[in-house]
């Protein structure tokens, strides 16, 4: 059987997280979301802090986001070249589940790769991120719109691609119909896949 390395893109409050886990738990496959921002802040030494937010900047923040005294760049250009390094490393080491950092980008260039993104209704979202953050977050709707707004405008400023947009993708799920039903779709995509069968 060939290797498989799945990558997952998400809505804010889609649920991307929790299915990348479940279904890296359930293929006894190592799974990376959190655990990158360390690998990468002691790749950059860049505080986890930074690298957490780095995602979150809007593209006129990235141009002034500081710079890197040494390699003289923009600190969230070392934030990116480092989350390359890392995540190439990773999917050397054979299957695992990674989660955003725009690894579906990242590891374009190598066929054992499956690209996932997962989104949901608005509805749901709010559902979601209301009952994770309770009363902390007063208007959810406009958190959630700013939430992905940030997140594709650095995708888009250090891809050649649009955040989201389904061709960039092998397979697009909708978290609505349920986290295990996801799963489980995914699943047969990763098996299929690993058995050289071809998706259309």
């Amino acid at each position: 059987m060939a290797g498989c390395i799945i990558t997952i893109s998400r809505e804010y409050g889609s649920g991307g997280r929790i299915i990348g886990q479940a279904l890296a738990e359930q293929l006894k496959i190592p799974f990376y979301d959190r655990g990158l921002v360390e690998m990468i802040s002691e790749k950059s030494g860049l505080s986890e802090k930074f690298i957490n937010e780095a995602e979150l900047y809007r593209e006129e923040a990235i141009k002034y986001a500081g710079y890197d005294v040494t390699l003289q760049m923009p600190l969230t250009h070392v934030v990116f070249h480092a989350e390359a390094e890392v995540i190439s490393k990773i999917a050397d080491e054979g299957d695992c589940v990674i989660v955003g950092r725009c690894a579906d980008y990242v590891l374009q260039d190598r066929k054992d790769v499956l690209n996932v993104f997962v989104y949901a209704s608005m509805e749901n979202r709010i559902e979601r991120i209301t009952k994770l953050y309770g009363d902390k977050v007063s208007n959810v709707k406009s958190f959630i719109t700013r939430y992905d707004k940030d997140r594709a405008a650095y995708y888009d400023y250090y891809t050649d691609k649009k955040w989201g947009d389904l061709r960039s993708y092998h397979l697009s799920v909708n978290s609505d119909m349920g986290i295990n039903s996801c799963v489980e779709i995914i699943k047969t995509a990763y098996n299929n896949w690993k058995d050289g069968v071809q998706l259309v």
